[in-house]
């Protein structure tokens, strides 16, 4: 019987397959820009690894080479659809992961946020990038500072020209970050004048505002904090006074730098994630052994975000000397800010008047260093 119902059934033409599937359901313009962010997280991530998998010089010379193809092809793809869909709440985002490793096409993009992205609030993220750039990147961060809705924004943008005012006159003599040459003395004037302008904007006017790009914490804070930076620049060189450096150490006891004088004093902005930093304390350890009885010193600046980082990785290394815990809020805290520390370690050896003898002497140099500053001190 079952047989004979199957046969009249096919007889029928009555088929017993289920439907066909519907057709996938289009992928939306915004979607598509999501899935193209999250690419650019995972194309970054996928280096990271490869880098920590293979470090020797050709396993990071493999991984960047991977990584600069995988960022071309989706850099084109980034651009296809910027172009197709400059409107789009999405976009904004593409705009930023692209910015984040490129300034190709700059001004295009820059076009594309001040027309449909101009009052997005999370603008900020791009300015310590886009302040660095030669002409368009700056000039956009100005007129945000300027005319952006939110006075937030219009903080980290002021902090931002600050910030790079003081920077370029860093580079002031150094040949490297593409600057070459001194700086004649109307353009020092400029920049420092600059710098002084929306530092003291941002201070003043935006306190309150989230600090992002460089370090963490309140506009007003990281500001004025800068601010003493700029005008420590000509006290941090050879040959001048040390400005002050004071606070709490990592065990929330005071500590000042000018309680050392009159001795030959190490400063050593360190942090546990810096590795250099790390590697160069069993000699700063056995340096400050062998000289235990002498007038020297070291004292740390240390840079970790959380301040329990940096106890334990003192407590761990077994470090004999203080650090300052100035760098509370990260990298980018007040400390740090103001001696305008910029690279990991950073180290500056004193005097006993406090004069500033030498920058970023390591090693055995920086024993060699110690050691004739001693015998200064004894022969005087």
């Amino acid at each position: 019987m079952l047989r004979s119902s199957l046969a009249a059934l096919l007889a029928a033409g009555v088929g017993l397959a289920t439907d066909p599937a519907p057709p996938p359901r289009p992928v939306t313009p915004a979607e598509q820009l999501k899935r193209l962010v999250k690419e650019s997280e995972e194309i970054d991530a996928t280096f990271m690894k490869e880098l920590r998998a293979d470090r020797t010089d050709e396993g990071a010379i493999r991984a960047n080479e991977k990584h600069r193809r995988a960022l071309g092809d989706w850099s084109e793809k980034a651009l296809r659809l910027v172009r197709a869909h400059p409107e789009s709440p999405e976009t904004f985002g593409v705009i930023a992961a692209y910015l984040d490793w490129s300034s190709v096409n700059l001004p295009e993009l820059l076009g594309v946020l001040r027309k449909h992205h101009f009052a997005n609030p999370d603008l900020g993220r791009l300015f310590m990038g886009l302040v660095q750039d030669r002409k368009d990147g700056p000039a956009f961060v100005e007129e945000v500072a300027d005319e952006h809705p939110l006075p937030a924004v219009r903080g980290e943008a002021a902090l931002a020209l600050g910030w790079f005012a003081k920077w370029r006159l860093m580079q002031d003599g150094e040949e490297r970050f593409g600057f070459r040459g001194t700086l004649p003395e109307a353009d020092r004037k400029r920049w420092e004048a600059r710098g002084e302008k929306y530092l003291t904007l941002a201070a003043e006017k935006y306190p309150d505002g989230e600090a992002r790009g460089r370090g963490a914490g309140k506009v007003g804070p990281a500001a004025r904090a800068e601010l003493v930076g700029l005008k420590n620049l000509s006290r941090l060189r050879v040959g001048r006074e040390a400005p002050e450096l004071a606070g709490e150490d990592l065990d929330g006891k005071p500590l000042k730098l000018s309680d050392h004088r009159g001795k030959v004093t190490v400063v050593v902005f360190w942090a546990s994630w810096c590795g250099p930093c790390m590697k160069d304390v069993p000699h700063e350890k056995k340096l400050a052994e062998r000289l235990k009885e002498r007038p020297f010193t070291l004292v740390g600046v240390n840079g970790d975000d959380d301040p329990a980082d940096g106890k334990a990785a003192a407590e761990k290394a077994g470090m004999p000397w203080r650090s300052l815990k100035g760098c509370a809020d990260g990298p980018g805290g007040p400390l740090t800010r103001a001696w305008n520390v910029h690279s990991w370690p950073t180290v500056y050896v004193l005097d006993a008047a406090g004069v500033i003898r030498f920058v970023d002497t390591r090693g055995e140099d920086l024993d060699r260093a110690v050691d004739g500053l001693l015998k200064e001190m004894e022969k005087d």
